[in-house]
């Protein structure tokens, strides 16, 4: 193991997390999706980081994040910060879409392999839907759908104003990227594990068990420490 490397990331990460604490403090403390509504004074466009009860950090005090996201990243992207949260957070009766989000769809896979669900929804989890059946498959579905959003909704989040034009090359995409590197069972170093009991050890795609997220896009990239200094100097006007 290269040493220095290793102190590298870890004070990366104390500077990633001293930012979340700045944020948590500047807005109350962390919001769960079960309580969330579109009421709730949220900035128009942002990045997110949810954490998960019982995974903890080994390279300080708290939760770990286990899950960063943003929106708008095409041009011409009219969608909100709320807009995609409300998407995680499926309907207010408990249902909601997986197909339309894939932090659902990951979670969905994980809980399918650990739950007693019918055979049919291990068949359409995650598979396209002819339209001619798409009612009778989606309340077949519903079950799980509802387990999803309660798991979901549960876990603690924070997120982080960043409003720029919509793009591939927004300041939501750089941070994203980067943080989920630099996050990535971090920076791939053993640092910030998985729980033994974590959820994300079942679910279906490799990437989430290898990363320690549920992500999968840039889990085995190179993180850019720049984006620290973007994700200070944003948290500074978050309120």
């Amino acid at each position: 193991m290269n040493t220095k490397y290793h102190a590298e990331v870890i004070r990366d990460l104390e500077r990633f997390y001293a930012v979340l604490n700045g944020i948590k403090e500047q807005v109350g403390g962390e919001r769960r999706l079960l309580e969330c509504n579109g009421r709730m004074g949220w900035p128009r466009r942002g990045v997110y980081f949810f954490f998960e009860p019982g995974e903890n950090r080994n390279s300080g005090a708290g939760l770990r994040v286990v899950r960063v996201g943003t929106h708008a990243v095409s041009a011409g992207s009219c969608s909100t910060l709320w807009g995609r949260l409300r998407i995680h957070r499926g309907v207010s009766g408990g249902g909601g879409n997986h197909r339309a989000s894939i932090f659902r769809l990951y979670v969905g896979t994980a809980l399918l392999a650990k739950g007693d669900y019918p055979d049919r929804v291990r068949l359409s989890w995650g598979r396209s839907v002819a339209k001619e059946v798409r009612q009778e498959v989606t309340r077949t579905e519903d079950g799980l759908e509802r387990a999803v959003s309660q798991y979901i909704g549960k876990m603690p989040f924070l997120w982080l104003k960043a409003d720029d034009e919509p793009g591939p090359a927004s300041m939501r995409k750089y941070i994203e990227r980067n943080a989920v590197a630099l996050l990535s069972t971090a920076s791939r170093l053993g640092i910030d594990p998985p729980s033994e009991g974590w959820l994300g050890w079942s679910c279906s795609h490799e990437k989430v068990r290898d990363s320690g997220l549920w992500n999968v896009d840039h889990v085995f990239e190179e993180y850019d420490p720049g984006f620290l200094d973007l994700l200070e100097r944003l948290a500074g006007g978050n309120v």
